[in-house]
C-alpha cells in the first residue's frame, strides 16, 4: 500500500538527479549510472580518496555497478562506456585483476546543488500549482 505524501513526510533515500543530464544525449541505464557514480564520488570526496594531483575518485567495480544498476554486465560496461564518450567520467586502469579508478566529471560550468537548497532551480513554479487553476 503507498501513502500519500504530506508536509511531514520524511523523504526515502534518493539520489539528486543534475539537471545537465536531461540536455545530454544519453541512454537511460548511462544517465542512471552517472547518478550512482556521482553519489559514490560524493562519499569517496567526504572520505578524502583522492589522488597524488587531488582529484576525488572512487573504486566500483562493473560487476557492483551493474547489480546497483539492476543491469547486465553488458550494460554496465556500455553505459560506462558511453559516460566515458561524454567526457563524463574517466577511467584509469590499475592492473590486471585490480577495478579501475574512476573520476566523476562536471561539465564545464555545471556545479552540483543539494536539493534541499535548489536555489530557485526547480521547474516547479506558482503557475503550476492547481490549486491557483
Amino acid at each position: 500500500m503507498t501513502d500519500y505524501m504530506t508536509v511531514d513526510t520524511t523523504l526515502p533515500p534518493y539520489f539528486p538527479y543534475p539537471q545537465f543530464l536531461m540536455d545530454m544525449r544519453l541512454s537511460h541505464t548511462a544517465a542512471l549510472a552517472y547518478v550512482l557514480l556521482l553519489d559514490r564520488a560524493h562519499l569517496s570526496q567526504l572520505n578524502g580518496w583522492t589522488d597524488e594531483v587531488g582529484r576525488v575518485y572512487l573504486v566500483f567495480p562493473v560487476e557492483k555497478i551493474a547489480a546497483a544498476l539492476n543491469r547486465s554486465l553488458s550494460s554496465a560496461k556500455n553505459a560506462l562506456a558511453e559516460l566515458s564518450a561524454a567526457g563524463l567520467i574517466e577511467r584509469k586502469r590499475r592492473g590486471q585483476f585490480l577495478p579501475n579508478l574512476i573520476y566523476v566529471k562536471l561539465p564545464e560550468g555545471q556545479r552540483i546543488v543539494p536539493p534541499q537548497t535548489d536555489n530557485g532551480l526547480s521547474f516547479t513554479e506558482a503557475e503550476n500549482d492547481l490549486r491557483n487553476s
